[in-house]
């Protein structure tokens, strides 16, 4: 897959920072010079890989990011604010005629005050944190030389900045869209299944409702899953299922969880269904297949 265009820009913006620039397309908004890699469409960083490798954490990040964007899409408005963990992003929701276009991201950035201790506490194992975002907050204006994963944020980003940025990637977003309809799109790209596609990463480790979807993207859901089928030669459940054992598979050889922890990460009721699906989808038990790929 080649990218360019938006990536490009976004490659751009970054350059000689540590921040982490991320858009999630909803709908039927986007086409060919706007597709990103898939570690673009999620919050991903030395910190938050570090983080989400702590027990039970995993799971908060993704409610946690969810909420920001159901947010965003409730106020059609741009807000910056301290995560979970601690780190600080910027949110800005892209709206046309009332419905999402996208939601964009610029984080890894790291804060003053509460977000700091709150991360410093997170990475030092400790899980005793409050459970709400913190408000916004001041901005650091060095980083923490205590933890060298620190020097792996970026300290010098105001809120200001990021809305620069904010309204930047906005306006050429909206200019893609125009200059590109989708009358004019290949035949092979439909905006849609790829925004669903994104969308259904982002989640695979939650039960992805196609009915919450649907109304998220203004469809109506038995179409929705008739074009999804259509589109991928399978049905919404079943892509969920691949991916989560295609996820799995990676989770597998990445880290040294027990099988039981990667099940219940992924989102299965119980090891005991993780174990057949993985055996449907490949052809052998996933115990049997990390010793073979070990």
């Amino acid at each position: 897959m080649e990218y360019s265009n938006l990536y490009d820009l976004i490659t751009g913006l970054a350059y000689g920072t540590n921040l982490h620039i991320g858009v999630l397309f909803f709908g039927h908004y986007g086409n060919e010079k706007l597709v990103i890699p898939y570690d673009h469409t999620i919050h991903t960083s030395p910190v938050c890989n570090e983080i989400k490798n702590l027990p039970d954490i995993y799971p908060r990040c993704y409610r946690c990011r969810n909420a920001a964007v159901e947010k965003a899409l409730r106020s059609g408005k741009a807000f910056g604010g301290v995560c979970i963990n601690g780190v600080y992003e910027y949110t800005r929701p892209v709206m046309e005629n009332g419905e999402a276009v996208c939601v964009i991201f610029i984080g890894n950035i790291l804060s003053e005050g509460k977000g700091r201790s709150r991360l410093t506490k997170m990475l030092s194992s400790t899980t005793d944190q409050a459970n709400a975002p913190v408000p916004d907050a001041v901005l650091s204006p060095a980083p923490d030389r205590q933890n060298p994963l620190f020097d792996t944020m970026e300290p010098h980003f105001t809120y200001e900045q990021c809305e620069t940025l904010g309204i930047l990637l906005e306006s050429y977003i909206r200019m893609l869209l125009a200059a590109y309809p989708a009358a004019r799109q290949a035949d092979d790209f439909n905006p849609l299944i790829e925004n669903l596609k994104s969308y259904i990463e982002s989640n695979l480790e939650y039960d992805i409702d196609l009915a919450r979807l649907a109304k998220t993207f203004h469809y109506n859901e038995k179409y929705l899953g008739r074009l999804f089928k259509k589109n991928t030669g399978m049905s919404f459940r079943e892509y969920i299922s691949l991916r989560r054992v295609q996820r799995a598979k990676a989770l597998l050889l990445e880290t040294d969880d027990t099988i039981m922890s990667i099940s219940a990460r992924l989102g299965f009721n119980n090891v005991t269904y993780f174990n057949r699906m993985f055996k449907k989808w490949f052809g052998v038990a996933p115990t049997r297949w990390r010793e073979e790929n070990a």
